[in-house]
């Protein structure tokens, strides 16, 4: 079964994360602790504009996320959801958990896999 820890491996940014910033805003409630590693995806042209860091603090009643490194990229956030303006697309950064990981533990019942 899951382990005690359950926590979200993607969510947004509620304002903007600027270049030379070490603060985010995200959402509130989550389960970040020092020392996770975090990764911001590209909100630009350039695909290659990921930050990937460290959370330093986490406060959860505010969202604010305190990272050990300054951010080498822009990545654009709002409060709100952008998906009634684009077809269902929520445009804002993903800031996506990396320190995790999900273990499938099963039976083979049926011998698949060889």
């Amino acid at each position: 079964m899951f382990g005690k820890r359950r926590s979200k491996t993607m969510f947004r940014l509620r304002r903007p994360a600027l270049k030379g910033s070490n603060e985010l805003l995200t959402e509130t409630g989550l389960d970040l602790v020092p020392g996770d590693r975090i990764a911001l995806m590209p909100t630009s042209y350039t695909p290659d504009a990921i930050d990937d860091t460290f959370v330093e603090t986490y406060d959860n009643t505010t969202g604010v996320i305190k990272t050990n490194t300054t951010l080498n990229y822009y990545h654009w956030g709002t409060e709100e959801s952008t998906a009634e303006g684009f077809d269902g697309v929520d445009m804002r950064g993903e800031v996506m958990l990396l320190t995790r990981n999900v273990k499938i533990d099963a039976e083979d019942i049926e011998s698949w896999g060889g």
